[in-house]
């Protein structure tokens, strides 16, 4: 309360003196904060702005101004009480939610200044903090202790969280053309169920009632609305725990499409903006339909560079039937002036801007500018790319701007221990950067230690040799792995070369490597007795092969590593010469179908076969084929590599090899994805011996998670329905591993 008491009647007189009587505050921060000066004249309307400005200082629970009438003038008396500071807080009552929560949450810092505004805001935060736990009727109070001579309080909140409100039935009243079902299953809010809680969430009913408008105004009764609503609790209880929902809806009429008109189109043609179109003449009026139509007009034109255009639709209602006109204005197309890239610290414009097809001076084109976005995004180093413009000149020209935020840290340096199932625990010492010197140059120093697992690797890989679409590279690798009952050495050098075709998306891979590869005859386990035609004793000796390699490579996916739409195909063939001859075909697809949201359905085969140039040509045992588990050969819900011909009780792996998978993906974000899956294959001497009835089959569910530091993260669990001695369970977790 203010209480300005004016001894003062005239308004002629000057103010001789002004002063500030505080307890706890310096009197000149109250005194110049005023504004007042001396030899002002005094006027009511100065002294109430004065009172505003101290009050703006946030610092006083109240202040009162005396004046005093003296022969020369008036003396100004600012008297104020100061709010006070927070000493300690203390929650009683709080058993869902934790005291440190409770802080974090309302932002209560010891030391702050206490106002009625903070006590209102924090007790309005818990509230909503227990609303959106389900418990709506928690009651919160605030007490404040006595405040001491330093002017500190402490604080505590007092809390009765009652029941939690649950949703015993909702109620549709007034809904004939409509089902209950239909229209609850809209709805945010669900009554309560044997696998669900049933919990009112009071923030999402406004949104609800939205909701059941826009249902019906999809079934076409555009007059629909929402009459009344009643919540009420449950008599059956003396408990207010349990809600009862009452809704009255007013259906109204239903309507429907008419004649469909375009005026003032000329680019296109009337049959073109009307295939794009949602909806037809004779159909139920659905206003989401109708919503689309005009983004896919819009689509369109902004395809043909018309970005500018305005589609304006006029809906005209005669009896039961919505006529829609269509005014077009197409105005002049918009070409591109300059292409800006922002937010990259790291990456060098160059690496950027060789995957931008939307060139300065070209016509604006949708298609080319969100094919530009998805390759920009592919390369893997940025966690996200915006897109964004503004008109440069009067003419309509624009300036595009592609807006990169770059992963806070991709690649690595260190070291650390990875997992599968394949080389159990390993060590390894790593450097692995794939944006080098950020341009865009891939550098590779591995080493690997581990029970089953010796590597070391150096590799690089200029994705743009001579500033040109050629990605040129070269790999020099050690490994030792043990297998069931052998271990192979192998030392190579390998190069490998790339450049892109005519055909969209398409890339031509070639590389030749060279190797020496053997298995030690001391690693052979004890016991092995060759009992068919493969011996492996014939791969103890070492055996030099030169092995040149092409493939063909179509990729459309939206995202490399995460994918939800688009195809990957693949056909390849490797020749190997001097001590090993054969011949290697590998065809792969996997083709990704958007479904709706975030959700997508993928589809893959993989079908590879491996033959010698003759008939005394053999494979060797460790270039055959082993499904199982992860990998490009995988079948989860069997242990990696486990699938193939055996002899003797050893698997011998196959020449023939035939992988079927179907995955449902859902993925919240370009770096999380959960996943079900159905895996099904076999491996065979030859794919004469191919047979449909006899395929391994596993199905179950994983997750994908893309972590800096770490790369691709990934757990499944499958059932291997085929398995010797019947089904069970395979867990394959892979980690610090793309795969």
């Amino acid at each position: 309360m203010i209480n300005l008491i004016l001894t003062l009647l005239l308004t002629t007189q000057v103010i001789t003196n002004i002063d500030a009587q505080t307890q706890f505050t310096d009197a000149s921060l109250v005194v110049n904060t005023a504004g007042l000066r001396i030899g002002d004249t005094f006027s009511r309307h100065d002294i109430e702005q004065a009172i505003r400005r101290i009050y703006g200082l946030k610092l006083f629970e109240t202040v009162d101004v005396e004046t005093l009438r003296i022969a020369d003038g008036v003396r100004v008396n600012f008297v104020v009480s100061e709010f006070p500071t927070l000493k300690d807080v203390k929650f009683f009552g709080n058993r869902k939610i934790k005291s440190k929560e409770l802080l974090e949450k309302t932002g209560v810092k010891i030391g702050e200044i206490v106002t009625h505004q903070k006590l209102f805001d924090w007790q309005l935060t818990i509230h909503d903090l227990y609303k959106e736990k389900g418990y709506i009727l928690a009651n919160i109070q605030i007490q404040r202790t006595q405040s001491d001579s330093a002017n500190k309080i402490g604080l505590i909140f007092q809390i009765d969280e009652g029941e939690r409100v649950r949703i015993q039935q909702i109620k549709i009243v007034g809904n004939q053309q409509l089902s209950d079902n239909k229209i609850k299953r809209k709805l945010s809010n669900k009554e309560k169920a044997l696998f669900r809680k049933g919990l009112f969430k009071e923030d999402k009913f406004k949104e609800d009632l939205d909701k059941i408008i826009e249902l019906y105004k999809e079934n076409g009764f555009l007059d629909a609305r929402v009459t009344d609503y009643d919540l009420g609790f449950s008599q059956e209880t003396a408990r207010q725990e349990w809600l009862i929902i009452t809704i009255y809806i007013d259906e109204g009429s239903s309507y429907y499409i008419g004649d469909i008109f375009f005026e003032g189109e000329s680019l296109l043609s009337k049959t073109e903006l009307q295939n794009a179109l949602r909806v037809k003449t004779g159909q139920t009026y659905n206003a989401t339909k109708v919503s689309q139509s005009l983004i896919e007009l819009y689509s369109l034109y902004s395809e043909q560079g018309f970005i500018y255009a305005q589609i304006v639709p006029i809906e005209e209602i005669s009896n039961d039937t919505v006529h829609i006109k269509y005014n077009i204005t197409e105005n002049e197309p918009a070409t591109i002036r300059l292409v800006i890239i922002e937010g990259n610290e790291r990456t060098i414009d160059k690496v950027i801007r060789r995957q931008i097809s939307t060139l300065p001076g070209s016509v604006f084109k949708r298609s080319d500018v969100l094919r530009s976005q998805r390759d920009v995004f592919n390369l893997g180093y940025f966690s996200d790319v915006k897109l964004d413009y503004h008109r440069a000149d009067e003419f309509g020209n624009i300036d595009l701007i592609y807006q990169v935020q770059e992963k806070s840290s991709f690649g690595t340096v260190g070291a650390g221990i990875s997992y599968n199932a394949q080389d159990k625990l390993t060590g390894y010492i790593e450097l692995s950067q794939p944006n080098f010197s950020g341009k865009g140059q891939r550098l590779d120093v591995k080493l690997e230690k581990g029970g089953t697992k010796t590597n070391v690797q150096i590799g690089f890989t200029e994705p743009y040799l001579f500033d040109r679409a050629i990605s040129a590279g070269f790999n020099l690798n050690y490994l030792t792995r043990a297998y069931d009952y052998y271990d192979k050495e192998e030392k190579s050098f390998g190069i490998n070369v790339s450049r892109p075709l005519l055909l969209d998306y398409s890339r031509i891979y070639f590389s030749a490597q060279i190797s020496d590869a053997y298995v030690p005859p001391k690693s052979i386990r004890s016991g092995y007795e060759p009992s068919g035609p493969y011996n492996i004793y014939r791969d103890t000796v070492h055996k030099t092969t030169f092995n040149p390699l092409v493939s063909f490579v179509r990729d459309s996916r939206d995202y490399i590593y995460n994918p939800l739409s688009g195809s990957l195909l693949s056909y390849s063939i490797e020749l190997s010469t001097i001590d090993i001859l054969y011949h290697r075909h590998i065809f792969d697809a996997s083709i990704y179908f958007p479904m709706f949201k975030k959700f997508s359905l993928m589809m893959r085969s993989r079908l590879g076969i491996i033959e010698g140039f003759s008939s005394k040509d053999t494979i060797p045992v460790y270039d055959r084929f082993y499904p199982g588990g992860t990998g490009l050969d995988g079948i989860r819900g069997y242990a990696d590599r486990s699938i193939g011909i055996r002899e003797g009780g050893y698997n011998i792996g196959g020449k023939a090899l035939a992988l079927y998978t179907l995955e449902y993906r859902f993925r919240p974000s370009p770096q999380l994805a959960f996943l079900a899956f159905a895996d099904a294959g076999n491996t065979w001497n030859s794919f004469r011996e191919f047979n449909i009835s006899n395929l391994y089959r596993g199905a179950g569910v994983g997750v994908r998670l893309e972590i800096p530091m770490l790369g691709l993260i990934g757990f499944d669990i499958g059932y291997g329905f085929d398995r010797a001695g019947g089904g069970k369970w395979e867990p394959h977790f892979q980690l610090g591993r793309t795969f």
